[in-house]
This record gives C-alpha cells, structure tokens and sequence, in this order.
C-alpha cells in the first residue's frame, strides 16, 4: 500500500496512474468546481477508482453531481478522522480484491529507493 499526498490535478493523475482500484480522498475545499474538474479527469484516468468527496463547506446541490462524476461516496460537514478511516478501512477490502482480479501485472513498478544503489538495478 503506498499513500500519497497530492496538490494538484497532475499530481494526483500521476499517483493513481496504473493502480487497478486507487482510495482517493477528495477535498471540495472553497473551489468546488476545481475538485468536481479533478474528480472527472480522475474518473476518465481511473473508473475504478473508490472516491470519497468532502464537503466540508455543505454544498448539498453539488453532492448528486459529485456521484454522477464518480465519487463513490459524498460526505458533507465536518468528517470524523475515526469515521473516514472506517471507510477507507472498508474500501482497502474491496481494493485488494479487485487489485488481485487484476493481477500483479497490472500493477505499477515501485520507484527505486534513491538511498539504495542496487534498487536501480532492478530497473
């Protein structure tokens, strides 16, 4: 399982690039429409992808279209740490089995650890 913190539509196009089911938490934040953009470019890149969106600022008009788009699940108002961690808890289930369906071939190769030399000879 490798976790990563993205800012920005590249980054997070690139973290869930060749991953057979990726966990995204996705922040609508103040700029919703930014997110909903990233969260369609995401469901193109990744249909399989299991998306929770935040809406921490209540956007209940936006919660049905966010679905549409691809979130899997909208959580709306302040969300819990132990609740979303349940969530992804159950998710991580769910994406190792269909990661397994997929086989290890479709995984994506790890980066080499640049503070190991013999890791980039396994490249």
């Amino acid at each position: 399982m490798i976790w990563r913190e993205t800012r920005g539509t590249n980054d997070l196009l690139a973290a869930v690039e060749g991953w057979p089911c990726p966990i995204v938490v996705l922040d609508l934040g103040t700029q919703p429409r930014e997110a909903l953009e990233r969260l369609v470019r995401l469901a193109v890149l990744c249909p399989s992808a299991l998306v929770l969106v935040l809406d921490r600022h209540r956007h209940p008009e936006l919660h049905d279209l966010a679905r549409e788009l691809g979130a899997t699940r909208v959580w709306s108002g302040f969300a819990p740490p132990p609740n979303v961690a349940e969530v992804i808890d159950d998710w991580l289930i769910l994406a190792r089995h269909r990661t397994a369906l997929a086989g290890r071939a479709a995984l994506p190769r790890p980066e080499p650890d640049p503070g190991d030399p013999m890791a980039l000879l396994e490249l």
